[in-house]
């Protein structure tokens, strides 16, 4: 009993790490796997924009605490993802860049990390995944065959009365020798 909760701690720290700390994103939706440690100084390019901006934070908690109000400090790392996807970075990019756009960060609030339990959230999310489409009934689908064969009847019977106006219209062409005289019919020789 004892070595199946290690186990299922061990998964849950594992399911923990790809998550995002801030916004709590799967890393798995980035295709290039971009994340970020939340503790630790910050990356070179952060540190080059915060010289420009003459701002003295210089490692990561010290940033997110400023930008997200979240005090990473104190986190554990049974509880609390070690990373934060590379959205979360962006939007602290924007927030000390002269960027004109508005700061917009994805969630209304942070995420609220538990340690695991039975009905623990990260671990029932990563079990589950990702929820796929539903088919279509085949209810819907006979609908849609019966409404699809339909519409190819009329353009069907719309096509055979283009070509039948056609023939006659051709045929009509055809007579028209008949109908006109011809000037060999003519008692006048027109002069040559």
């Amino acid at each position: 009993a004892d070595n199946l909760k290690m186990q299922e701690n061990a998964a849950h720290q594992a399911n923990l790490q790809e998550l995002c700390r801030i916004c709590g994103v799967s890393f798995k939706t980035d295709r290039y796997k971009r994340s970020h440690p939340v503790h630790g100084p910050v990356d070179n390019e952060t540190q080059g924009l915060l010289r420009k901006k003459e701002k003295r934070a210089t490692s990561w908690p010290d940033l997110i605490a400023k930008v997200f109000k979240i005090d990473v400090r104190g986190d554990i790392d049974t509880i609390h993802p070690t990373r934060f996807c590379h959205n979360c970075w962006s939007i602290i990019h924007r927030k000390f860049s002269n960027a004109p756009c508005e700061v917009y960060f994805p969630r209304n609030s942070t995420m609220d990390w538990k340690s695991h339990s039975p009905n623990c959230t990260v671990c029932y999310t990563a079990r589950r995944g990702v929820k796929r489409k539903n088919q279509a009934s085949n209810l819907q689908l006979g609908k849609r065959l019966k409404i699809i064969a339909e519409c190819a009847r009329k353009t069907k019977s719309v096509k055979k009365q283009v070509q039948v106006n056609n023939k006659n219209l051709m045929k009509k062409i055809a007579n028209c020798k008949k109908i006109h005289l011809s000037t060999k019919f003519l008692a006048v020789d027109y002069p040559a």
